[in-house]
């Protein structure tokens, strides 16, 4: 008896579960090539989500910079967006680091 990980969820099951605990896939329908091949495109899939994630990132990151240094002028909301620029920006970096990291925790669980 093997643990192996859930196609369907991800979380670990028996190998002679008929189903998944946590998510209910039918696990006994399937042969191991059909199980191997569904979790590798479930994080095919998961890796490609992350990398649009990562781009959006990058995009608010420059969008924010952008905003951060452009003479907006000094009336209505001109002397605030600096400051929101700033912010979008940082958060837009934060968010591209950790995106980063589970980009690299993924590909390294091979």
């Amino acid at each position: 008896m093997a643990i192996i990980s859930c196609p369907g969820c991800g979380k670990k099951v028996s190998d002679k579960a008929a189903t998944c605990d946590h998510c209910g896939f039918m696990l006994g329908a399937h042969d191991s090539e059909s199980l191997a091949r569904k979790s590798r495109l479930q994080r095919s899939q998961q890796l490609s989500r992350l990398v649009s994630q990562q781009m959006l990132a990058i995009l608010l990151f420059i969008a924010g910079i952008g905003a951060f240094f452009y003479d907006w002028g000094t009336t209505g909301m001109g002397p605030w967006i600096p400051y929101i620029g700033g912010v979008l920006a940082a958060i837009s970096f934060i968010w591209y680091l950790i995106t980063r990291g589970r980009i690299y925790i993924l590909k390294k669980q091979r």
